[in-house]
């Protein structure tokens, strides 16, 4: 059987993208080299802001220069594309267009795990960028599945923003307390699982090993769903 090629459109942005490649690698069952899934990883750092661009137009759009990396990726004979980006999937549609390849969709793996994981689900809270959060594409794939999905406030809003950007995008320390109190916040408003819905937010998870169950990473889900793709087992 023919090996099936993972191409990873990354850069967005570049700390999440090797995290990604590391969870494919850590949570692939296999026992030899051999055995893992074969990538081609485009870390292009320099695709323009996603957020930036969905809350201002007049922005540099990362639209075209994505659409290019899936066609780069596609030539380079890969089966499937993953972006490991979740405000980069309202650009979703544009770029699946651009190739004959599927690319698989973080926000819709990742809201099919919370179905098949959390027992009678049916109110999911969401932490992401103001442009993911602006163009609903979590309300609106969470609402098709016929569940509720609710976002924080505004004040915490800014507060998730500020952990996003000047603190896991700059490298500096993490505000942990703020953001296991914005999540304090969502469930306090019933809400059975909180995705997190942005990458950088997966690199929190891992560097202070949050395992709660009802913390679903888009990240992982992501890695699982590629896994299988591509034939191979999930580590137990």
């Amino acid at each position: 059987m023919k090996e099936k090629v993972l191409g990873v459109l990354g850069g967005v942005g570049p700390l999440a993208t090797i995290y990604f490649a590391d969870l494919v690698v850590k949570m692939t069952d296999a026992k030899t080299d051999q055995e893992h899934i074969a990538m081609v990883i485009l870390n292009h750092s320099s695709i323009p802001d996603r957020t930036e661009y969905i809350m201002d137009k007049s922005k540099p759009n990362p639209l075209p220069v994505m659409v290019n990396d899936a066609k780069m990726l596609e030539e380079d004979s890969c089966d499937y594309i993953v972006i490991p980006c979740n405000t980069a999937h309202y650009f979703y549609d544009e770029i699946q267009k651009s190739v004959s390849i599927p690319i698989i969709n973080i926000l819709e793996e990742t809201v099919k795990y919370c179905e098949k994981t959390i027992p009678d689900i049916k109110r999911i809270g969401v932490l992401a960028t103001d442009g993911t959060i602006k163009s609903m594409a979590y309300q609106n794939i969470i609402e098709k599945h016929g569940l509720e999905c609710i976002v924080p406030s505004q004040e915490d809003q800014q507060s998730v923003m500020n952990i996003i950007y000047n603190q896991v995008k700059a490298g500096k320390e993490v505000d942990i307390f703020e953001f296991h109190r914005i999540i304090g916040d969502l469930k306090k408003l019933g809400c059975d699982a909180i995705i997190l819905g942005c990458t950088e937010l997966s690199i929190i998870k891992k560097d202070f090993e949050i395992n709660r169950e009802d913390i679903v990473d888009s990240m992982e889900c992501l890695a699982r769903s590629s896994i299988l793709a591509c034939g191979k087992k999930l580590k137990v």
